[in-house]
């Protein structure tokens, strides 16, 4: 059985997770050069390119575990699903946000009852902690 090893670098910034990595034996074996056989027509790299030390983040995801980010960017979507799906409500108008299980609601909706109705939408969606309703009311 053959193992390979590769490093991985994660980033996670406003609820989207990249991915970035190599093969950590592909440097090993352009160090030693082709062989004969194998030879590329171009030279090889002068040297392997080198992953940064530590993940990059965002301003706003200081202090902020991957696993935090990746719960709020859940509850984001459970809760823009749970208004979408409520008639009574203008799903598609109210922007969504959470950080810390804390849902903020923004956006305009025509009246205040389903600025008040979107709130307790909201506070049912399983991980969330509370809800900040910044609605404003009005077409």
């Amino acid at each position: 059985m053959k193992l390979r090893m590769f490093l991985i670098t994660v980033a996670v910034s406003a609820g989207l997770a990249g991915l970035a990595g190599c093969d950590r034996n592909e440097p090993s074996r352009q160090a030693t050069g082709p062989t004969p056989s194998t030879a590329p027509k171009s030279p090889p790299p002068a040297t392997a390119p080198t992953p940064p030390a530590t993940a990059p983040t965002a301003p706003s995801d200081t202090g902020r575990s991957a696993g935090q980010t990746l719960d709020d960017a859940g509850i984001t979507a459970k809760v823009k699903a749970a208004l979408i799906a409520d008639k009574a409500v203008s799903g598609t108008a109210i922007n969504v946000d959470t950080t810390q299980g804390r849902v903020t609601l923004s956006g305009r909706v025509p009246d205040q009852g389903q600025a008040d109705h979107a709130a307790q939408v909201a506070s049912t969606v399983e991980g969330v902690k509370a809800v900040d309703n910044k609605l404003t009311v009005g077409s």
